[in-house]
């Protein structure tokens, strides 16, 4: 009788999760599309604590300005708000107070799926996906020519390192690896792609 209590419970928290509305709409078609994108990201006085924890302020008055083209690495002890920057510029959320902007204009007032489509990031935990140097250079672009993942190769400094990897094919315009060091290469090159 305990399982069948715990069950239902289990499965009431599951139909809830499954109901839940969130309050950012991936799919929403609406927003403004710019011609072109500088990429200049500001983070203004934002406040910010997740939904799960909204007792625990992540930013309090947060700031931050990145000028297009610069690199930058954000550093900090574990829970100081480095993926929380992230989740901010890609609009997973939204700050409680503030505002998140790119090139001077609200990311609210954009449309969520081609504002996510001129974003590229190489993460602290990069995903690879065990397939080929090409897939996976073209994973953040689907349409990408061997043209430009050739270039993106170029532009990581990755080229030279991928031609002399033992047992790499090039078998119409396929780039197979068998030595997955190429995979660490590929996440740099991923986001080269979108610069």
């Amino acid at each position: 009788m305990a399982a069948f209590a715990e069950g239902q419970s289990a499965a009431y928290r599951l139909f809830a999760t499954i109901k839940r509305k969130p309050e950012i709409d991936p799919d929403d078609p609406t927003g403004k599309q710019l011609e072109d994108i500088k990429g200049d990201v500001d983070l203004k006085e934002v406040y910010f604590s997740y939904p799960a924890r909204p007792e625990q302020l992540i930013f309090d008055g947060f700031s931050l300005h990145v000028s297009s083209g610069t690199t930058m690495a954000i550093v900090g002890e574990s829970g100081s708000g480095k993926s929380t920057v992230i989740s901010l510029v890609e609009r997973f959320y939204d700050p409680q107070a503030g505002e998140v902007l790119i090139d001077g204009i609200n990311i609210k007032s954009l449309r969520l799926d081609w504002i996510r489509g001129k974003i590229g990031l190489v993460n602290q935990e990069p995903l690879l996906f065990m397939t080929s140097i090409k897939d996976n250079i073209s994973y953040g672009k689907e349409d990408a020519t061997i043209e430009e993942i050739k270039r993106a190769a170029e532009l990581a400094n990755a080229a030279n390192f991928i031609d002399k990897l033992p047992n790499v094919c090039h078998r119409s315009n396929e780039i197979t690896p068998v030595n997955p060091i190429s995979y660490i290469i590929s996440s740099v090159v991923i986001f080269l792609l979108f610069l």
